[in-house]
């Protein structure tokens, strides 16, 4: 971290000692008001590329003397306002340096949200104009905010046909904003049409979540219900979900103040958070940034919003140091924001013990076996697998209807902790729930193989899951490639040996396979010679080091 923080900062003096930014740094003394300006730009500037734009922000706040003789000073103090949810700031930025930055992209949005936000719907629209249309996703974004201004500036009768008219090129998105906008007119009838398409889909959970929410509202608290438990047999791990399900047992209906949906402002902020998922999903997590930090600005209520930028961070920097007022506004949320948020960091080793999260589940009613599953999950990580077995049996206890993964990821405990005979049970139950899973084929039969069990079938399930992985896999052709191996069928095995050895170069065991099947075809200089690259790999473990120092010296047993 320190090395790369030392290479950063290299490279950003280089380029402010060139063109016209040395101009400015080193010509002009008046605004350059002390060396602090460079060390303040430098911290600026690697905190906004670590994505900690809250930090950045302090350091780029104290050097505004730079505004206007610095794109990209400019460029990085609107985007940190806009991340940070301080739209006022960013347009104030933009308005003072309008003269210079008319043309620019991020600006004439920024001017264009500031209008929308203020009510200046005509403005609004026109800077939307000016925006262009960087990209066919952007296109839709722009065609749905004007398609809001025109339904806030219209009669009654006139939504209803703006609303009726409406369409996406994502049909998706059609259904998200007429069922939204039907809402916000209050036409019950409108309303009961968009809301039936919402329901009926097997997606668009969160809109099932607001529909509930409007149940609620409404006193219709059994239909509430009904929505919320039918969207958790089909999204059993949306955690807003579930904790609308939370708040209903416990008599709580604190949570659908997030969202009112006569007021505009919540409305336009979940057009963002709309887009800045479709951003996420691009992986332009800049812009998606950009886009979540102004819908928390339309609504600062709906504070679960967050968990995107808790997510992405964690994605990209594991080892980011959340601010804790940060994290316990998600945790405050309820048990399941809770939950997530803690077991997150544990996998992450921000929690270093994973006693806290064993003591809170002890308290827990609601959805128990999903966080079983968690604690089980983390524990195998961790190689403690008779630990994890015992959280798989609290699983089933729970929940008799469970995946193939269940049975694959207990199987590999069982297997691990020396019990094939359950180990197998596991991993044949995982197969009979899902027969095309090539990854569990491919464990159950190099099982048997290494203890010489069934090697005709599974020779026969490795041919398999070779096709299944469409001759992909590495580590699947090895295993096939090791069964003709057993059988004595050095040619084949020596054909399917190499093919994994040159798809997975840096895999040990396939290494040491490879090795052993050339010195039976008497190729004993290349054998050797691939034993000793296995030796330098990191996936080889010491055990399986001393096995090779032996081969290379001594070659195979005849046994072998």
């Amino acid at each position: 971290m320190f090395l790369k923080r030392y290479l950063i900062f290299g490279i950003i003096f280089i380029l402010l000692s060139t063109g016209k930014s040395s101009a400015f740094l080193f010509n002009n003394k008046d605004k350059l008001q002390s060396p602090d300006y460079m060390t303040n730009y430098l911290y600026g500037s690697l905190l906004y590329n670590e994505k900690r734009h809250n930090s950045a922000a302090k350091y780029l706040d104290r050097i505004d003397k730079l505004q206007e003789f610095h794109f990209d000073y400019d460029i990085k103090k609107v985007n940190t306002n806009l991340i940070n949810s301080e739209l006022e700031k960013a347009a104030d930025l933009v308005f003072d340096t309008d003269d210079t930055y008319k043309n620019v992209f991020i600006f004439n949005f920024v001017k264009a949200i500031y209008y929308l936000k203020e009510g200046n719907y005509n403005e609004a629209s026109k800077e939307l104009k000016k925006t262009g249309e960087p990209d066919l996703l952007f296109a839709e974004l722009k065609k749905i905010l004007n398609f809001w201004i025109n339904i806030q500036q219209s009669s009654s009768s006139e939504s209803e046909e703006i609303i009726r008219d409406f369409k996406s090129r994502y049909s998706s998105i059609s259904i998200i904003n007429q069922h939204l906008a039907s809402s916000f007119i209050k036409n019950e009838k409108l309303y009961e049409k968009y809301n039936a398409q919402v329901l009926k889909s097997e997606n668009l959970v969160r809109y099932k979540i607001l529909s509930a929410w409007n149940e609620i509202r409404n006193g219709n608290k059994s239909k509430a219900l009904k929505i919320i438990n039918e969207s958790l047999k089909l999204n059993s791990n949306n955690l807003l979900l579930k904790q609308s399900y939370v708040n209903f047992m416990q008599g709580s209906d604190n949570i659908q103040d997030f969202f009112d949906p006569s007021n505009f402002n919540h409305h336009i902020s979940e057009i963002f958070y709309l887009f800045s998922n479709l951003y996420q999903q691009r992986s332009d997590i800049m812009f998606s940034e950009v886009l979540l930090g102004i819908s928390l600005d339309f609504n600062e209520k709906f504070i679960s919003n967050k968990l995107i930028m808790f997510e992405n961070k964690i994605i990209e920097n594991p080892d980011y140091k959340f601010n804790s007022y940060f994290l316990n506004n998600l945790k405050n949320i309820g048990s399941e924001y809770d939950w997530f948020v803690n077991y997150q960091l544990l996998k992450n080793d921000q929690i270093k013990s994973i006693k806290n999260l064993e003591n809170k589940i002890k308290s827990e009613k609601f959805f128990l076996e999903s966080k079983y599953l968690d604690l089980a999950d983390y524990l195998r990580a961790k190689k403690e697998y008779t630990s994890a077995i015992k959280y798989y049996d609290r699983v089933e206890a729970e929940q008799k209807d469970l995946n193939w993964t269940f049975y694959y990821f207990r199987g590999i405990c069982f297997e691990r902790t020396g019990d094939w005979k359950k180990a197998e049970i596991n991993l044949t139950k995982a197969i009979s729930l899902s027969p095309k899973q090539y990854t569990v084929i491919n464990y159950l039969a190099y099982s048997w193989l290494e203890r010489r069990e069934n090697i005709d079938k599974a020779t026969k399930m490795l041919e398999d899951a070779v096709k299944l992985s469409q001759w992909n896999l590495g580590y699947i052709i090895d295993s096939l490639g090791w069964a003709y191996f057993i059988k004595g069928d050095y040619n084949k095995a020596e054909k399917l040996l190499k093919i994994a050895y040159e798809k997975t170069p840096s895999e040990g065991e396939v290494y040491d396979h490879y090795g052993d099947v050339l010195w039976k075809q008497k190729k004993y200089l290349q054998a050797r010679y691939v034993w000793k690259n296995a030796l330098t790999l990191e996936s080889t473990d010491d055990k399986r080091k001393s096995s090779l120092q032996n081969k290379i010296v001594n070659g195979l047993k005849k046994s072998d």
